[in-house]
This record gives structure tokens, sequence and C-alpha cells, in this order.
């Protein structure tokens, strides 16, 4: 059976070029905001379990996970904390893991260690600007 068969007014070559392998294949199960005004810092710990803090520029975020940037060299499996402070002082504290790095741009990968639904509802509910990645 055909898509016009099934009362479909698109025909298989336009079907095909509008979905192509890449946009089939697309893994992310979160949608990914991009924001402006959420202050972000890592908090990695050190010897005897002080915490150091590395401000870090925020470039996308989801409730499993986010992506920064900073200008220190972070490790590869490194467990860390990510806190978020919000425009009107909210925040948010959550443990994760550094699981990627593109090493010329020192941009880094987060995954959660839980998913996060109080920041992915917190996130959407403060949007302005609907900005998705």
């Amino acid at each position: 059976m055909s898509r016009r068969d099934n009362n479909n007014d698109i025909d298989d070559e336009i079907f095909d070029m509008l979905f192509t392998d890449a946009q089939t294949n697309n893994q992310r199960t979160a949608v990914r905001y991009i924001r402006a005004d959420i202050a972000a810092t890592l908090c990695k710990h050190g010897l005897f379990k002080f915490a150091k803090k590395i401000p870090v520029k925020l470039l996308d975020i989801s409730s499993k996970g986010a992506s920064v940037e900073c200008e220190m060299t972070l490790s590869l499996k490194k467990n860390i904390r990510l806190e978020l402070v919000f425009k009107n002082n909210h925040e948010f504290i959550i443990p994760a893991t550094i699981i990627y790095q593109i090493k010329n741009k020192k941009k880094y990968g987060l995954k959660f260690d839980n998913f996060n639904d109080a920041l992915g509802d917190y996130i959407l509910s403060s949007q302005k600007d609907l900005l998705f990645k």
C-alpha cells in the first residue's frame, strides 16, 4: 500500500525529501533549550572533598543534561555538580558526569545522574522566548 492509498496528499518522492536520514535517526529524547539568563557553575571535588567552583558558559540544557563551555580542561567521566542560578535567584544543584569533550573549543557534554523533571518544567515555565536546539 502506498502513502496515497492511505488518503495522504504527499507523494513518496516529496515525503522522502522532507525527511532525510539525519532527521529520522536523531536519538535525542529531550528538548534542548538555549538560555542566556542562567548562571552556571561546575563544582568538582578535590582532595579532602573540598569543592572547586568553575564558572562555565551554558550552551544548551535539557532535563537530561547540558552542554557547557569552559576555559579549564576537564576530565571525561568525572563526577561533578552543576549549579544553575536563574535571574530570579531560583537555584538547581544537579549531580552530573562529563560524557564528551570537543577539545579545540573546550566544550563539554554533561549527563545528569537522574532525569530532572523539576528543572525541565521550570525552564519551560520561565522561558519568555522559546529557542530550541
